[in-house]
């Protein structure tokens, strides 16, 4: 099970979805990766996109694969972050953007089936 992040704010229109929150420095998630430096694993940067979307647009569907995943810029403890989500239910697919200050950190496409 994975855990979310608390949101602090939420735009919404149809298919589409803008988060803002700030990644707790007391997650797990940083412990081991790496230690001097925590960043947030980029797993755990899919696994929250996939994991709100279902919550918030919502979208269904099984995961099949990841499509076109950048990881840009680290994302740290306390760092104010912006995630856009956009489905694409023709598709079955769901695009991402992971964003601090305006600056792209992660994006990608998830694939369902």
């Amino acid at each position: 099970m994975i855990l979310l992040p608390r949101i602090d704010a939420l735009e919404r229109a149809p298919d589409q979805l803008i988060l803002q929150f700030v990644v707790p420095a007391d997650t797990d998630y940083f412990d081991g990766h790496f230690p001097g430096c925590p960043l947030l694993p980029g797993v755990v940067q899919v696994g929250w996109a996939i994991e709100l979307a279902r919550v918030h647009i919502p979208y269904s569907g099984r995961f099949r694969a990841l499509a076109n995943v950048k990881f840009k810029r680290v994302i740290q403890p306390d760092a104010a972050v912006t995630l856009r989500l956009a489905a694409d239910r023709s598709r079955h697919e769901m695009s991402f953007e992971f964003g601090i200050s305006g600056e792209s950190c992660s994006s990608g496409r998830v694939l369902f089936h």
